[in-house]
């Protein structure tokens, strides 16, 4: 199921949490809402449940070209995930996923026997087969948000909605929860649409990011659309670790130092620029090969972890962060407080007019 979203406002008093945000979701994908605290992910998803009302008379929700905006909660049937779990902590794990399918009117509501087989195949879906017998404080975190995840799935939803399923989690357990959600995504189907603050998880996890701030949407993209491609100087600094490089626009042309880039300056002549490139865009020497690299001191090299990161300062009193192959630092034979250059490579350079 599709959802659309037009011009949907949600205030809460004097704050605008959401201003005019309109979004197509398609069907079956997996979307990530993206965005600081305060930028409104949240509001927009519980809005999506019928948990929270926009502002009235701004707006429509259409679930498959249908207006549900009007609609109770019950009616949509939406599942959600919250990130605190809010399972029964007094039934145990086959009773939590079996409670939507057992509370539904009785026109509507399955026999035992289906139940029982339904509530079979999701514990076989969530890899706890052998736990349903067990209460929730007999759990782990990960395990209980899979139970809550089985138990919004139980009844069917024509769209899942997660809110920050693993915020509550340990680093490691979130990793592992993060494939197993993206795995379980490909094999149920359903529209599903998460929030999110960490932008690693929305990377790997997602089809599409919606990049949110101060109500509004940024960008709406692919994992490697919003990475790689990104549209305004909002999302280039919120995806991932950047470095900036501030100059001026003299003769069409920005300039940065020694550093001079060709950019579509709209006739913005001696405006300020900056120039942001990612940390893994940059290369260093011990030796500059030309004239175009910028001087830079090395202040500190972290060697463990997968990259070398390298902390550097150029001789404007800017801090730089660049990563590269341990294999490509043993070879510069760079060490700490040494003068070193680097160069940009200019085809990922993103650019921002002032």
């Amino acid at each position: 199921m599709s959802i659309r979203i037009e011009h949907i406002t949600k205030t809460f008093g004097t704050f605008k949490a959401l201003d005019e945000v309109s979004l197509t979701i398609p069907t079956n994908k997996l979307v990530a809402l993206l965005g600081p605290s305060g930028s409104g992910k949240t509001t927009l998803l519980r809005i999506i449940a019928g948990l929270e009302i926009p502002d009235k008379g701004k707006g429509a929700i259409y679930f498959h070209d249908e207006d549900v905006v009007n609609r109770q909660v019950t009616d949509r049937q939406v599942g959600f995930v919250f990130q605190h779990y809010a399972l029964f902590r007094h039934m145990t794990v086959l009773e939590n996923i079996a409670f939507g399918l057992k509370v539904k009117p009785k026109i509507a509501r399955p026999s035992k026997n289906e139940i029982k087989e339904r509530v079979k195949e999701l514990l076989k879906l969530i890899q706890l087969e052998g736990l349903s017998g067990r209460y929730p404080n007999q759990l782990s975190g990960g395990q209980r948000q899979r139970v809550a995840l089985a138990r919004a799935l139980a009844v069917e939803p024509k769209v899942l909605l997660l809110d920050e399923p693993f915020g509550a989690l340990d680093a490691q357990v979130r990793l592992e929860l993060r494939r197993w959600l993206r795995l379980l995504h490909e094999e149920i189907n359903v529209t599903s649409v998460f929030v999110t603050h960490d932008q690693e998880e929305a990377l790997e996890v997602a089809d599409v990011v919606v990049v949110l701030n101060e109500g509004r949407i940024e960008q709406i993209g692919t994992p490697e659309d919003v990475f790689h491609r990104p549209e305004t100087e909002f999302v280039m600094n919120f995806i991932g670790q950047v470095n900036q490089f501030h100059g001026r626009i003299e003769q069409g042309r920005g300039v940065f130092g020694k550093l001079i880039v060709e950019a579509d300056t709209d006739g913005n002549d001696k405006a300020d620029a900056r120039l942001f490139v990612r940390p893994h865009e940059i290369r260093v020497s011990a030796e500059p090969a030309g004239n175009s690299e910028i001087p830079v001191t090395v202040l500190h090299i972290h060697e463990a972890g997968p990259r070398v990161r390298l902390e550097l300062q150029d001789d404007q009193s800017y801090i730089l962060q660049v990563d590269m192959p341990h294999e490509d630092f043993k070879m510069t034979n760079i060490k700490t407080n040494d003068r070193a250059y680097i160069s940009l490579l200019k085809s990922r350079i993103f650019f921002v007019d002032d």
